[in-house]
């Protein structure tokens, strides 16, 4: 039987260095360094985003138990 060898996971962030003491520049990925700016600019994609598989989703729903119209509005 064989044993097989997997590759080290890569990671996209690089790794950071270990030392004391040194300063820690802020990643651009890293959510606590954000400008309130760019957190609106990412909350206004997400909620796009979220608000079109919510209604998939409740249309699907409503597929699946029949009542394809929403006669509610």
């Amino acid at each position: 039987m064989r044993s097989q060898q997997t590759a080290p996971a890569q990671s996209d962030f690089p790794a950071s260095p270990a030392r004391p003491g040194s300063p820690v520049e802020p990643d651009a990925r890293d959510p606590l360094h954000l400008s309130e700016f760019q957190l609106d600019e990412l909350s206004r994609k997400l909620l796009g985003r979220v608000i079109r598989l919510l209604r998939a989703e409740l249309r699907l729903d409503r597929e699946r138990i029949g009542r394809l119209r929403d006669n509610r509005r």
